[in-house]
């Protein structure tokens, strides 16, 4: 990893670190949720996708894995072991809280920067799952494929859900409203705070978060030995952003979901 993309990545995972217990608050019937065998946190659009692949016993990582809800919700699709990664130490704690239950024993959460993934992990894993609001904090993303494409065992899948990056050219109004070059691929500094779910406003440690158009995405992961097996694009607001587009009359692409395959 060189000097520029750490530095930015550990800003933000500071900053994550920051709004984790926020987030927890939010949602206090989690870990109640999360102990059930049935429990399934995914969204609609993307749940569909994963269940047209065959989990049974199948080994999976989640790249990012926040709390690690989704890497639950898919080990209750009948999954092998699940190894959850994310940067951010506090939001890892709360992930292996919510795995206590007997029925996770072989599912693991690990802390460490996306950036410096322990290549004892590499080639282990038949899935490889990226869900919503990950690419836009990666500085380097041929780097970032390159590394999920690691993970995969030859012929493994990669299962990604994002938010659209026409999105990323809205700010948040009544309504919201085009502010941002699709095209601006510099470094965006936000002090604004990282509460998703309701928007509170605290002394918020800077993050830095990055424009990928789709060209980029769709290159990064072709360069790096990755097929493109299906690609759909959605009007559903998956990440509490700029909602009311949602239903607007002229609403734009809001999220995809993308399957890979590893060649």
């Amino acid at each position: 990893m060189d000097k520029k993309t750490r530095g930015y990545t550990e800003q933000t995972l500071a900053s994550w670190d920051q709004v984790a217990d926020i987030h927890r608050d939010r949602n206090p019937d989690l870990h109640h949720r999360a102990a059930n065998p049935g429990f399934n946190a995914l969204e609609t659009d993307f749940n569909r996708l994963v269940d047209t692949q065959e989990l049974t016993g199948a080994s999976v990582i989640q790249v990012c894995c926040n709390n690690g809800k989704d890497l639950l919700s898919i080990k209750n699709k009948g999954a092998g072991y699940c190894l959850g990664i994310d940067g951010s130490r506090k939001f890892i704690e709360q992930a292996k809280t919510l795995a206590k239950s007997p029925h996770y024993h072989d599912v693991e959460f690990e802390h460490c920067n996306i950036y410096d993934a322990p290549e004892r992990h590499y080639l282990r894993f038949d899935f490889a799952v990226i869900t919503v609001g990950v690419l836009n904090w990666m500085p380097d993303l041929p780097a970032f494929f390159n590394i999920c494409c690691s993970f995969l065992k030859s012929g493994g899948t990669l299962l990604m859900e994002e938010i659209h990056p026409v999105l990323n050219m809205y700010e948040e109004g009544t309504p919201s409203y085009i502010a941002h070059s699709y095209f601006d691929r510099e470094a965006q500094m936000d002090t604004g705070g990282l509460d998703y779910f309701s928007g509170t406003h605290y002394d918020a440690t800077a993050n830095y978060f990055f424009q990928h158009t789709l060209s980029d995405i769709f290159n990064a992961a072709i360069a790096n030995g990755l097929e493109l097996q299906t690609f759909e694009e959605l009007s559903s607001n998956i990440g509490n952003y700029c909602g009311d587009l949602a239903s607007a009359p002229h609403n734009p692409p809001m999220a995809f979901i993308a399957s890979w395959k590893k060649s």
